[in-house]
């Protein structure tokens, strides 16, 4: 006799995309490694053209996960294919999905990968922009940060050293990294243009324009809890939004 399956396995329902919810899917690569062929598949020709270009064979394969990746998460807000998502993509480089009706409508999305590591920002009716970094210990932090940073980050870095320096360092980068991605201007907007100065009770931050000393009131940036050797950041347009962590095993995205 065939008995019930057990409730205690179920998997939990795909979260729904609330307006005022950011929802950050933390992805580790090497869990999906046997599928790189069919990830792959799913890539239109132009991202598997891009994944070509890559001189080494663990870059090319982080390209081809983490796109995979993200392909296989947005088919289960648009209740599409993974291989059926069309991307435009904006002046500087910054992709959308194509079409604005049905389950894509005010959808946006944001994808950073470093090392075995990606995620993947999803909002609804927002834009936004996620970077994360895998910590270098043998990155020379201030010497970037004088070369890049608004002087007011540089001069912060240089109070400090070791682990602390380094920790100031990647959360200023991946924070800038973010907004820029978000406001999809890329580099063409400096480094040194403005900076970012943290809430009081952290994660949170702003961004304040250096040459004019105006705070940016339509974006704010909140860090990422992560593991150790990662720095991350989410920016978001607008305010009053929450973000929420997931993982794609938990949900069958496996």
């Amino acid at each position: 006799m065939s008995r019930a399956p057990d409730p205690t396995f179920a998997l939990p329902s795909f979260p729904v995309l609330d307006p005022r919810a950011v929802h950050v899917w933390f992805c580790e690569l090497p869990r999906y490694a046997g599928r790189q062929a069919s990830f792959a598949a799913q890539l239109s020709d132009d991202e598997r053209a891009r994944a070509t270009r890559f001189a080494f064979n663990r870059d090319r394969r982080c390209f081809i996960l983490s796109h995979g990746l993200l392909r296989l998460v947005l088919s289960r807000y648009l209740r599409s294919e993974p291989g059926e998502i069309r991307f435009a993509v904006g002046p500087h480089g910054k992709p959308a999905i194509l079409g604005s009706s049905g389950e894509s409508e005010g959808i946006r999305f944001s994808l950073s990968h470093s090392g075995d590591y990606a995620l993947v920002a999803v909002a609804r009716g927002r834009e936004i922009g996620v970077d994360v970094e895998a910590r270098k210990a043998e990155v020379e932090c201030l010497k970037l940060a004088e070369r890049f940073f608004a002087p007011a980050e540089s001069q912060a870095i240089a109070k400090l050293h070791g682990v602390a320096q380094q920790r100031l360092f990647y959360e200023l980068w991946t924070a800038k990294e973010a907004y820029l991605k978000g406001r999809g201007v890329g580099l063409s907007l400096g480094l040194d243009r403005f900076e970012i100065l943290f809430d009081a009770s952290p994660p949170g931050a702003r961004v304040r324009l250096t040459e004019s000393g105006a705070f940016e009131q339509g974006w704010h940036i909140q860090t990422l809890s992560l593991p150790e050797q990662l720095a991350g950041a989410v920016a978001v347009e607008g305010d009053d939004w929450t973000v929420l962590r997931y993982e794609p095993a938990a949900y069958g995205l496996s």
